[in-house]
């Protein structure tokens, strides 16, 4: 446990991140329509937060219509 405490400093731009993917992730989802996402809006939305960076990747590049 002492040795992830004293390691913070290599996880924080990690996690920063993913919660800023994240983040980008969703405002871009809640922004697109309905005819610009595949799928339903509220199932990706769902695989955002739960898969985290997975999540945002697969969105990224199955989840929108280009």
């Amino acid at each position: 446990m002492e040795t992830v405490l004293s390691n913070w400093k290599l996880f924080l731009p990690i996690l920063i991140l993913q919660i800023g993917l994240q983040i980008y992730a969703l405002i871009d989802l809640i922004k697109r329509s309905i005819e610009e996402v595949r799928g339903p809006k509220i199932l990706w939305g769902i695989v955002i937060i739960a898969f985290q960076i997975l999540g945002v990747i697969i969105y990224l590049i199955f989840g929108r219509r280009q």
